[in-house]
């Protein structure tokens, strides 16, 4: 005689309950990686160019939804940037701003690359301010190497590419 399957549900009623609660908060709880697109293909980007943009000066209060600060461990937007003719370009920002002291989701609205940097409507920005590394996780087929490329800018130009193969930790699976 065959015993019926028990689903997930029926085998564990409060990891179930839980998971529902938890599920939404740990989708919240950090934001999306900075997004670069490059010879065709977009990387996450290990960094955030444009905390240099703000470093000195006030930045507006991002938020990742309407009437939602960020955390900690939050930007509070996510960039997506591009490289081409080896300057970097910051291509659009996804974060909301709402009115000093709003109440309701109505006075707030998405933010646009020409309301923060005063440039025109689909035009990318110039990433001028920033200099320093971006580091781009290139996953390789092998199990045993990691290949990172590592980007050094100054001033928005690139100055040096590099392509690093890493030897995972013992025991690190994917």
């Amino acid at each position: 005689m065959k015993r019926p399957v028990k689903s997930f549900a029926h085998r564990w009623p409060g990891r179930l309950a839980l998971s529902c609660l938890l599920l939404p908060w740990a989708a919240q709880a950090f934001s999306p990686p900075e997004r670069l697109e490059w010879h065709g293909r977009t990387y996450d980007v290990l960094g955030d160019p444009l905390a240099q943009h703000y470093a000195g000066r006030e930045r507006p209060r991002f938020m990742p939804a309407p009437l939602r600060s960020a955390t900690d461990d939050e930007r509070g937007y996510t960039g997506r940037w591009r490289l081409e003719d080896d300057r970097l370009y910051l291509v659009d920002i996804d974060t909301w701003l709402c009115i000093d002291a709003a109440v309701y989701a109505g006075e707030c609205h998405r933010a646009t690359l020409p309301e923060l940097f005063g440039v025109a409507p689909g035009k990318p920005v110039f990433a001028e301010w920033y200099s320093g590394e971006l580091v781009l996780p290139d996953a390789v087929s092998s199990r045993a190497m990691e290949r990172t490329i590592r980007i050094t800018l100054k001033a928005g130009r690139v100055t040096r590419i590099e392509t690093v193969d890493e030897k995972q930790p013992a025991g690190r699976d994917r």
